[in-house]
């Protein structure tokens, strides 16, 4: 008797273990939609090009305005993470103004503020980036524009569309970066791309 419901445990773990592995097997990730590149993608050489916006180098000060921590990863549409990608990423500062020559907008820009940034994906296809939450232009929500590139090649154009304090962006929900003020009142936030 013992054997026997040994033998039906084992039947049934093994059927279960198979399932499992089968559903997993078949997990499909859509492909993070493309987005329109804007008019003011950066075209001017900049001395720091690095993940940290609010802090550049050889900058006295810090960007003014709330702090955003974007962090999140890189997968093809199986899962499978995505090592040595760059991810780079332009945005407004806090006032909503970008630093770029065709920028028609009135008003200070932030002097310490970096605008565009760039970050590589670790082995686990990590990013992150620390930056502000983007000041609002009208018609448009709060966004961060960004590219991703794989060998050189840009594989993807999109943008983030930040979420917070109840602003509902009218956008596809992939776009979507949902942000959280931590216990310093800083924010963060996830954002998975799929390519």
């Amino acid at each position: 008797m013992k054997a026997n419901s040994f033998n039906t445990i084992v039947i049934i773990l093994s059927m279960s273990l198979s399932l499992v592995l089968q559903v997993n097997a078949q997990t499909q990730y859509t492909k993070t939609p493309s987005d329109h590149e804007g008019p003011f993608y950066p075209v001017e050489q900049q001395a720091d090009e690095d993940n940290d916006l609010v802090n550049v180098n050889g900058k006295s000060e810090s960007a003014r305005g709330d702090i955003l921590h974007v962090h999140g990863v890189v997968v093809d549409q199986q899962g499978n993470p995505q090592a040595d990608v760059t991810i780079e990423i332009w945005q407004t500062d806090a006032n909503g103004l970008y630093r770029h020559p065709r920028e028609r907008a009135q008003g200070p820009r932030d002097p310490f503020f970096q605008y565009w940034g760039k970050a590589d994906t670790d082995t686990d296809g990590r990013y992150s980036f620390t930056t502000l939450i983007p000041g609002e232009y009208a018609p448009r929500p709060p966004h961060i524009h960004f590219k991703v590139w794989v060998d050189g090649e840009v594989v993807l154009t999109s943008q983030m569309y930040i979420v917070a304090d109840g602003n509902q962006p009218r956008v596809n929900e992939q776009l979507k970066l949902e942000i959280e003020r931590n216990s310093n009142g800083e924010h963060s936030g996830f954002f998975r791309i799929v390519i």
